[in-house]
């Protein structure tokens, strides 16, 4: 599967922009503000229905304009597929597969599946628990939608919950109705999760050794008040400090990751190159726990890779996206020389598009 064709309207920094893409390799060079990044999103946004970057659907739009779109042809074996999505503002995001309307994001979601390589990947190391929630619960929804449902459901019963613990005149009875969903749900996303991980955290630990040569050993471990099987018994006993504070404290929407360079936290003791290349590890990870689960080659986006990196690194992962391993790749680099090269060693099946 690949994105074959893309159609840009009003989007971020672009009027207009349309390009056909090679099934492998495309390279996006050129100065930092020319839209490389953009382009990235805007594949992102075609598989996700949302940008990676902004986190409302109005920042998406071109600056003074009233709308944009997104148009994309997606290619495998059985065929070519067109994806359109569009926004106005003060309007309901539309979102359509050859010509009919998606109604529900979880029956689309992992249709397209795709991987981003980012220096906004950063903040998962640097910023609290919810992005390290986000990213996990991103993965495993790419291959199961009942994840994304049991995820939506959760956050929905929380955002009720948090209301009514504002209310005067709550009584537990009422509370208790919303504890009873938020165990059900919790465990099933707890389950979710640790099922994920059990798979997932020996697959990055082998690329973080690949990518840095063996150095220190990296380490990812989850933390959840259903790891304690008496859960419930947990949230019931932080009801009082729920009603003082207005808000659930407690839950599986309280999870963690704990991200370890040979024990001890990456974001307190990993240097900058360290710390991209545990973020890059993660993210190539998460390409092969999809690719062996779906039997499917994810679209990957490399966004600023090798900046922060040391010389063997950078040929470590240059070597990498010139073999077989993934399917199509979009880099994006601000020096030609380096896309150059890397083209050269690919070879046919690429294209560079400069900006």
């Amino acid at each position: 599967m690949y994105l074959k064709r893309l159609k840009i309207v009003n989007f971020k920094n672009f009027g207009a922009f349309e390009a056909e893409f090679s099934p492998k390799i495309n390279s996006l060079t050129g100065p930092n503000g020319t839209g490389k990044t953009n382009i990235l999103d805007a594949v992102y946004y075609l598989c996700f229905t949302k940008s990676y970057f902004a986190s409302t659907d109005v920042q998406n739009i071109r600056h003074g304009e009233n709308f944009m779109m997104l148009e994309g042809v997606f290619s495998d074996e059985s065929g070519d597929r067109q994806v359109l999505m569009s926004l106005q503002r003060g309007a309901k995001k539309t979102v359509k597969r050859d010509g009919k309307q998606v109604e529900r994001m979880g029956e689309y979601i992992g249709a397209y599946p795709l991987v981003i390589v980012s220096p906004a990947d950063r903040d998962l190391i640097a910023d609290g628990s919810s992005l390290r929630r986000k990213f996990i619960d991103g993965v495993v929804s790419q291959t199961s939608s009942q994840h994304l449902d049991a995820v939506v459901s959760h956050a929905r019963i929380i955002e009720l919950r948090n209301a009514l613990l504002k209310t005067p005149s709550v009584t537990s009875l009422q509370i208790d109705v919303y504890d009873k969903a938020m165990i059900e749900l919790g465990r099933k996303i707890y389950e979710g999760r640790q099922s994920f991980l059990e798979r997932f955290v020996p697959v990055f630990k082998k690329t973080y050794s690949d990518i840095s040569g063996g150095g220190e050993q990296a380490d990812i471990t989850y933390t959840s008040i259903f790891e304690n099987p008496d859960a419930g018994e947990i949230l019931h006993a932080a009801r009082a400090r729920d009603l003082m504070v207005g808000f659930s404290t407690t839950g599986a929407h309280k999870d963690d990751l704990k991200f370890t360079l040979d024990g001890y936290p990456v974001k307190n003791y990993g240097s900058q190159g360290q710390q991209k290349t545990f973020l890059t590890a993660l993210k190539l990870a998460q390409f092969h726990f999809i690719t062996s689960l779906t039997g499917r080659k994810p679209i990957l986006l490399l966004d600023d890779i090798f900046d922060k990196l040391d010389s063997r690194r950078v040929e470590y992962i240059m070597s990498l996206v010139n073999g077989d391993t993934f399917g199509q790749i979009f880099v994006s680099d601000t020096q030609p020389e380096r896309i150059r090269e890397l083209m050269r060693a690919q070879g046919e099946g690429h294209s560079i598009f400069t900006l």
